[in-house]
Parts: structure tokens; C-alpha cells; sequence
């Protein structure tokens, strides 16, 4: 951990160095910054804009709207990285409004999601064999875009809670207690996935 810590600020120092130079003239200095990051920006934006040329053009205009912007970037507040992603989070959800297509989403009561234990829908979503995996990608699909989105960065991306508050411009508490109701909602979901099976 302490080495992950270390790798970590000297990363963000030679960033920091890097942003100086470029800040101070040497431009082409930016694709090299932008390079080690532009997979990850289109992954991101990949989640919200399906077509791959869309997806790549929205990478694009991250990579030079951050390019614009690097004047403002403070690395006390964030990382480079994370500055990054923050754009694209915001570009992405930008074009997936203007874009998207009806796709159909569950909607829920609060009733029925207090009436789920915590503890009986963490038991449904850490089962992993095979046939409760794939109960679980098709509810993930019935998720609303920008729920996707805070499951993918915590659970698969593995980004802290703290991380994802700059990302996504939502406060931490407010994010720990939509990643439990997140949680609930699969739960049920893939609840009436089997229901409707065994039918």
C-alpha cells in the first residue's frame, strides 16, 4: 500500500512537470500526457455512446476540451487522471442526452426497495456462478446509463468512493447511499429475472 501511495504522488509530481512545460510552450508535449489515459477516457465514454466512431469522437473532444482547459487543472484537488475522467463522465452524459434512444429501464418503488435486506441483496450479487452472472449483466442493462456508470467505476473500475465524487460532481455520501440503493434494485431485479423463469 505504501508503495502504491509512493508510485502514486510521483506520478502526479511528473505530471505536474509535464503540465508546466506545456503550459509554457511546449505543446507537443500534450499528446504524450494524453496518450497514457486515452484508453481509459474511451472506455468511459464507450459505456454511455455504444457506436464505436461516436465513441472515439467523444474521446476526441475530451482529450482537447481537457487540452483547453489545462490551465485550470489543480493537482491538490485531483489527479491528472481523474481530472481527465471527470471530463469525459460530463462529455459522455452530454451526448448520451442529446442521443439516446428510448431504452426501456425499471423503475421501482421506494417500498420495494426498503422491503429488500441489505444483507439478503449483497448475498444475491456476490453469488458469481455462471447462470447468476449473466442474471446480473442482463439487469445491469435495465440500470438507467448513469447508474451503469457509478457500478462500473466502483465495482469494475475499482475507483474509490472519493474518486468518483470528483468524476461524477456528486458528494460522497450521497454516492455511498446510491451504490447501496444501486445494489438493492439489481437485487430485485434479478429476483423477478428468476421468478419469470421458473414460470
Amino acid at each position: 500500500m505504501e508503495t502504491e501511495t509512493v508510485t502514486s504522488a510521483k506520478v502526479t509530481q511528473d505530471e505536474t512537470l509535464l503540465i508546466r512545460r506545456i503550459l509554457d510552450g511546449q505543446t507537443a508535449l500534450y499528446r504524450q500526457l494524453a496518450g497514457r489515459y486515452a484508453g481509459q477516457v474511451l472506455r468511459m465514454v464507450a459505456r454511455l455512446v455504444p457506436s464505436p466512431q461516436e465513441a472515439e469522437e467523444v474521446t476526441q473532444d475530451t482529450l482537447l476540451e481537457a487540452y483547453q482547459s489545462l490551465a485550470r487543472y489543480d493537482a491538490q484537488k485531483a489527479s491528472f487522471q481523474t481530472w481527465l475522467l471527470r471530463i469525459a463522465y460530463h462529455m459522455a452524459l452530454k451526448h448520451y442526452r442529446q442521443h439516446r434512444k428510448h431504452v426501456a429501464t425499471v423503475d421501482m418503488e421506494q417500498q420495494w426497495l426498503d422491503a429488500i435486506p441489505d444483507a439478503e441483496a449483497d448475498a444475491l450479487l456476490d453469488d458469481t456462478t455462471a447462470h447468476r452472472v449473466a442474471l446480473m449483466e442482463k439487469a445491469i442493462d435495465q440500470l438507467k446509463p448513469d447508474d451503469q456508470m457509478l457500478l462500473n467505476l466502483y465495482y469494475f473500475d475499482n475507483r474509490s468512493v472519493r474518486d468518483i465524487a470528483c468524476i461524477t460532481d456528486h458528494e460522497e455520501p450521497y454516492l455511498h447511499s446510491r451504490l447501496q440503493w444501486i445494489r438493492k434494485k439489481l437485487a430485485i431485479i434479478i429476483k423477478t429475472l428468476e421468478s419469470n423463469e421458473e414460470r
